[in-house]
C-alpha cells in the first residue's frame, strides 16, 4: 500500500469513492443513504479541499486501485482533518489508520481537529487510538419541510449578507470565541466560488459583528455551518435567516447538545434530529466562550 498526494485527474474517482464508501456505511448501519444524488455530485469535496489547500489530499493506492482518501487543512492555529473514505472492499486492512498517521506526521506541533459521527464506533476507535479525544457533542438537525418558519420569539440586532470588509472581524471573532483562526476558509465562503456558498453576519445595536454563519447549497452537500456566535439569540437569528433563504433542498445543521434553549426553540420550529457528531481534538483545546456550529466542508470543528 502506498500513501501519496491526490492527482488532479483523480477527482471523479475520489468523488465516486466518497459517495460509495459513505453510503455503504450509512446503509449498513443506519438503514439509509446520505448521498441521494449521483457520485459526481461528491466532486464538491475534493474540488473545495484542493481549491483551499492544493496538495493536501491524500490517497492510498492498493493493487493499482484507490482504496482510501482523506484531506487535511493547515490553518493558523490548527490542522483540520476533513472527510475520510475507505472503499468497502478494502475495509479492515489499516488504510484509515495509514491516512491518519500521514496527517499527524504533517501536523507537527499543531493541534488536529475533526468532526466525526458519534454513531460510527469504528471511526471513534480509530481516532481515540490515535490520541484524539471528544470535547463537544452536536445533534444534527433538519427541518422536515421547507414551509415558512415561525417568527423569532426574541430578536436582537440585525442580519445581513457578509462582505469582504467583514472578513477580518469574522476571523477575529472566531478566534475570540472558539480559539481557532482560518482566514482562508472565511474568504472562500464570502467570495462564493461556484455560487453555492452563503454567509451572513449578525450585528448588535452598536453595529459590531457578534456572529456569523455560512452555508453550502449543492447537490453533494446541503449544510448550514460553520459559524460562531456570542450567544444563542444571535445563533437563532442567523440560523433563522439561513433557513429562510431559498435552497435546492433541506440542509442539515449541527447544534451543541448543551445549548438547551436553542435546542428547545428549534424543536418549536419543527426541527428533528437525524444524527449525532463529536468534535475530537488531538492536542491543546480551549473551551469556547461562545456558541460554535461546525460543518463538514471544510471541516475544522
Amino acid at each position: 500500500m502506498v500513501v501519496r498526494p491526490l492527482n488532479s485527474g483523480e477527482v471523479d474517482a475520489v468523488a465516486e469513492l466518497i459517495h460509495r464508501a459513505t453510503n455503504d456505511w450509512y446503509r449498513k448501519s443506519l438503514g439509509r443513504e446520505i448521498f441521494s444524488g449521483r457520485p459526481r455530485d461528491c466532486r464538491i469535496f475534493p474540488e473545495t479541499y484542493e481549491a483551499l489547500d492544493p496538495g493536501c489530499g491524500l490517497v492510498v493506492e492498493l493493487d493499482g486501485k484507490l482504496a482510501g482518501v482523506c484531506f487535511y487543512h493547515p490553518r493558523e492555529t490548527h490542522i483540520g482533518l476533513g472527510i475520510m473514505a475507505v472503499a468497502p472492499e478494502f475495509a479492515g486492512q489499516g488504510i484509515a489508520r495509514m491516512l491518519v498517521d500521514a496527517v499527524l506526521k504533517e501536523s507537527g506541533s499543531l493541534p488536529v481537529r475533526l468532526v466525526s459521527s458519534a454513531m460510527n464506533l469504528d471511526s471513534y476507535s480509530l481516532y481515540t487510538r490515535a490520541g484524539f479525544g471528544p470535547v463537544m457533542a452536536y445533534q444534527d438537525m433538519r427541518m422536515p419541510t421547507d414551509e415558512p418558519l415561525p417568527p423569532l420569539t426574541t430578536t436582537s440586532g440585525t442580519v445581513r449578507a457578509a462582505t469582504t470588509a467583514d472578513l477580518f472581524p469574522m476571523v477575529d471573532l472566531e478566534e475570540k470565541l472558539a480559539g481557532i483562526r482560518r482566514a482562508k476558509d472565511l474568504a472562500h465562503f464570502i467570495q462564493n466560488p461556484g455560487g453555492h456558498w452563503r454567509t451572513m453576519v449578525h450585528r448588535d445595536s452598536s453595529g459590531k459583528i457578534d456572529g456569523w454563519l455560512s452555508s453550502v447549497d449543492h447537490a453533494g452537500c446541503r449544510m448550514i455551518g460553520p459559524g460562531v456566535m456570542e450567544d444563542d439569540l444571535v445563533a437563532l437569528a442567523l440560523l433563522h435567516a439561513q433557513l429562510s433563504a431559498p435552497r435546492g433542498g433541506l440542509p442539515v445543521f449541527l447544534v451543541p447538545t448543551h445549548e438547551s434553549y436553542m435546542v428547545s426553540e428549534l424543536y418549536r420550529w419543527g426541527a428533528r434530529n437525524v444524527e449525532l457528531h463529536l468534535l475530537q481534538v488531538r492536542g491543546p483545546y480551549t473551551q469556547p466562550t461562545g456558541l460554535v456550529m461546525p460543518s463538514f466542508l471544510p471541516e475544522s470543528g
